[in-house]
């Protein structure tokens, strides 16, 4: 099997230590900006397009002069370049608001303009000006503001097919109706009564994802011909749930930045049944699971699997039985589409194995489907820094302490020399515009771009990438390479694990890498058993999977060690929990992509708290530690990983 590697010449740069949480959903860096600098708005300024929001479901009050749309049939000016922003009444009774931001140099009434549509991040709201790049090419864009943020009215339902997906359309509904100047075309897949069809493309990051796929799966007139979705999710159960355990930090995070999104512009913030799910989940340290059924309904893994979801006859939400989801949307397939997927590796909310899912997905339907990854994403850079852990002082071989962090700052927003933004504007204008793809593009028809650190990437091919089965069952092929892995000393979980978080995680050595390096890149899985101090390594048939004496958590994730350190480096910030007592179970652990340098160990570390998830460790005090013995898959591109087999 060959994988080519690529290396390009580092520059020195500044990583900012500080912790900077924006309402574009906390990203670190990606397709979410607007590209917002040299205004060249026309028709009204920014300051005049100022909208006061009354909130309760009333519409905005905005303070502006009138703008008419460009109508190349009246004969109206062609000068372009204006941006105003437009207000709808929803079928919900709320009010949508979007952005119209007009092509920059005329508008072409003869040939027409394609159409972006943009969406922020999670707590965020339209951009007003910027996308200079897209309106000079020739592209249309539209800013949305989704429900419940910024202008949009409403409660926060994420990405609810039957809110915001119903909101999405009639946003389409209205461009088709009243920019007479969008290039339209004949589309051959489509049925004559759909043709000729809108040209239109998407573009976002984390939500902003997130609306592409869902606005796909719904429009009944299939306008949408390329997505650029950037770190969204596949499946919000494994998101916000992985493993059962809650996704602490991160879920903390999204409900202050979501909640202050909507609440400051005078909305009415998260819905009350997702309010209701995190109060639940809270109180008893898991989600209901009513709860998890709403998300799996607002998550591409519902159009993905087909596996429908109904409102059980007694649910576990009060706020189901007071205002139940209808679920009237089918899971039917998504249609075909081509799709350009990036993803960040140090991700640690949407991480790889989500876009991996949503690749294999939409690749299926016969697109032109890509998958590039980057070293930025939802990033919360906190962490002590290497001076101030307690090993550069004390005897490193005591290995008893250690300032524990949430992950490592964000990198760059490319695959090695490939920007991302270069490559989303390039995917719309070869999709969009028929314009030909740059020399970026070269081999990612057939390989994905893995990116290893700033400056560096792997080409791995597709057919066979480094996964295991959405089924289940452990990583297989030519790549793999297994080793055996057993605790020496009892790991603690809980309330031990709790009082003792400044303790280094165990390290069950997996290898070392040989005098070439070892190159690490895919998802790795593990057969693990997980017991307690008496050799339980399961639960009586009759009791609670969560009862006492069969609850206890830990947390997996590969680490790294350089030749004469002491401290281990978890692989690209990536854990995984592990709930409950295990006999031989398989856990799909956490994607990653590292290079390790020649004498570098690797290690399954294992934890028994850890930040990213503050407030989800193990509640079980009958179970205070546990034993771990198994075997862990690894995806091994080059190199060879030495050491006991």
């Amino acid at each position: 099997m060959s994988y080519s590697l690529h290396r390009w010449v580092r520059r020195p740069h500044l990583m900012s230590l500080l912790l900077t949480l924006t309402v574009a959903g906390c990203v670190g860096g990606g397709s979410d900006d607007g590209e917002s600098g040299q205004s060249s708005a026309v028709a009204g300024d920014s300051d005049q397009q100022t909208c006061s929001n009354p909130g309760k479901g009333a519409a905005p009050q905005c303070d502006m002069p009138a703008v008419v749309p460009v109508s190349c049939a009246d004969d109206t000016p062609t000068e372009g370049g204006r941006s105003y922003p437009v207000t709808l009444d929803s079928a919900s009774g709320e009010t949508i608001a979007f952005q119209v931001l007009e092509p920059i140099g005329g508008i072409d009434c003869e040939v027409g303009h394609p159409l972006v549509l943009h969406g922020h991040g999670f707590g965020g709201s339209r951009n007003t000006d910027g996308f200079e790049s897209y309106r000079e090419a020739g592209f249309v864009v539209i800013s949305i503001d989704q429900r419940g943020f910024g202008e949009s009215t409403g409660t926060v339902r994420v990405m609810d097919p039957e809110f915001e997906g119903q909101d999405l359309v009639q946003i389409l509904d209205w461009a088709e109706d009243n920019l007479d100047y969008l290039q339209r075309r004949h589309e051959p897949d489509l049925p004559e009564a759909l043709n000729p069809n809108p040209v239109v493309g998407a573009i976002g990051g984390s939500y902003g994802g997130g609306f592409q796929l869902l606005l796909h799966g719904l429009d009944p007139r299939q306008r949408l011909d390329a997505l650029v979705p950037d770190i969204t999710w596949y499946d919000l159960r494994y998101s916000l749930n992985p493993g059962n355990v809650i996704k602490t930090g991160w879920d903390l995070v999204l409900v202050a930045g979501g909640e202050a999104g909507s609440l400051s512009n005078g909305n009415d913030g998260l819905d009350p049944i997702i309010r209701e799910i995190l109060a639940q989940g809270a109180t008893l340290n898991r989600f209901p699971e009513a709860g998890l059924d709403f998300f799996y309904y607002h998550s591409p893994a519902y159009r993905c699997t087909g596996e429908p979801v109904s409102v059980s006859d007694s649910p576990d939400l009060l706020n189901y039985q007071i205002n139940p989801p209808a679920y009237d949307v089918e899971p039917t397939p998504y249609p075909k589409v081509d799709v350009l997927l990036t993803q960040g590796m140090k991700d640690t909310l949407f991480n790889f194995n989500e876009a991996w899912r949503n690749f294999e997905c939409l690749q299926s339907l016969g697109g032109d489907v890509r998958l590039l990854t980057h070293q930025t994403g939802h990033i919360l850079p906190v962490e002590a820094p290497d001076e101030a852990q307690p090993a550069e002082y004390v005897d490193p071989t005591a290995g008893l302490l250690e300032i524990p962090g949430f992950q490592g700052a964000a990198g760059k927003f490319a695959c090695g020399d490939i920007s991302i933004s270069d490559t989303t504007l390039n995917w719309l204008q070869h999709h969009l515009q028929g314009k030909p793809l740059a020399g970026f593009f070269d081999g990612t028809d057939s390989e994905v771009c893995l990116s290893l650190d700033d400056g560096q990437s792997i080409s791995v091919p597709m057919d066979s990438f480094p996964a295991p089965d959405l089924e289940g069952g452990v990583l297989q092929g030519a790549s793999v390479v297994e080793r055996s892995v057993t605790t020496e000393l009892p790991v603690a979980s809980g309330y031990e694990a709790v009082a003792t978080a400044t303790q280094s995680p165990a390290a069950l050595l997996l290898g070392q890498a040989g005098e070439s390096g070892v190159i690490l890149g895919g998802i790795p899985t593990a057969r693990l058993t997980v017991s307690d101090l008496a050799g339980r390594s399961s639960c009586e048939v009759e009791l609670d999977p969560y009862s006492a004496g069969c609850d206890p958590i830990v947390f997996v994730g590969l680490g790294k060690r350089a030749e004469g350190e002491s401290r281990w480096q978890l692989i690209d910030d990536q854990v995984m929990p592990v709930r409950g007592l295990k006999d031989q179970e398989v856990i799909e652990l956490v994607g990653v992509a590292e290079a390790l340098a020649p004498g570098d160990e690797l290690a399954l570390l294992v934890y028994g708290f850890h930040p990213q998830y503050p407030a989800s460790w193990s509640r079980d005090a009958l179970v205070p530690y546990v034993n771990l013995e198994g075997l862990v898959q690894l995806p091994v591109l080059q190199g060879e990983l030495t050491g006991d087999r």
